[in-house]
């Protein structure tokens, strides 16, 4: 009978000599514990989105958000919901191909982040009618469009309030339901957290669904904002990424006290 220790270095030496191998492409190796075992695992090869991705990454994201809290809200009936939903992150993943990097899964998107930079991450007028974003209130319908926008309407001080203005921004971040657990929310995320760190800038993302509060933290995200929209009903969260320096590198990351304030969510993993 193999000892645990014996299939622990059996599992890593394996893993490590496929690390090498030009099989994995560009695909990370992350060391993760499971059943007491050490054992490397291989995170999904991330790319930037393609022009002609679009429309499978705005289907991924609709399947993504399609029990989110935040969704449900705007599209309260499920098929409306379905039928709707890519018309809506369409132009949020255009607005990232315009202004800021959109990052999505090799070999065709079953998920997508938008990540907005220090230049990019305030929504002008203008960026938004050249992303289709003004053509909402058309393609979403009246009443949904005026649920979406009022949220967005409400977190925009709030988002200037908790981080400077450079940072990087999640505007949006999902993975389709069958892809889910996989590791590919935390690879669209991590490479963009590195940046901003070599960069010294924090990041500033935000959440309805409960379910994500304990990945960000372990991804060292505080969370800032605990709050319920009065109008909606929904519990929102946001979450801020402090840059690593050499000072709080090896310092364990800890959640701040939420502040009363409102914010609009993006994200579900």
């Amino acid at each position: 009978m193999i000892s645990a220790r014996q299939s622990a270095h059996n599992v890593l030496r394996s893993a490590s000599e496929t690390e090498s191998s030009p099989s994995l492409g560009a695909a990370e190796l992350e060391l993760v514990r499971s059943g007491g075992l050490s054992v490397l695992m291989a995170l999904p090869e991330i790319v930037p989105l393609r022009e002609r991705d679009l429309p499978a990454a705005a289907a991924a994201l609709s399947r993504a958000f399609h029990d989110d809290p935040l969704q449900m809200y705007v599209f309260p009936d499920p098929v409306e919901r379905a039928a709707r939903s890519p018309a809506l992150f369409t132009p949020l993943l255009r607005y990232g191909l315009l202004f800021g990097e959109v990052l999505t899964t090799a070999g065709g998107p079953v998920g997508a982040a938008v990540w907005l930079g220090p230049a990019a991450w305030e929504v002008t007028p203008q960026r938004a009618k050249a992303a289709g974003l003004d053509e909402l209130p058309t393609v979403l319908g009246a009443a949904a469009a005026e649920r979406f926008l009022s949220v967005l309407a409400a977190i925009d001080p709030y988002h200037h309030r908790d981080v400077p203005p450079a940072h990087w921004y999640v505007m949006v971040v999902g993975v389709a339901p069958e892809a889910q657990g996989t590791g590919i929310g935390q690879a669209l995320l991590r490479p963009m957290i590195d940046r901003a760190d070599a960069a010294g800038q924090p990041c500033y993302l935000e959440t309805a669904q409960p379910t994500n509060l304990e990945f960000y933290e372990k991804l060292g995200f505080d969370r800032v904002v605990d709050t319920r929209e009065p109008k909606s009903g929904l519990r929102l969260w946001t979450f801020r990424h402090s840059p690593l320096t050499p000072v709080n590198r090896h310092l364990p990351r800890r959640s701040s006290q939420p502040r009363l304030s409102l914010c609009l969510v993006f994200s579900v993993l």
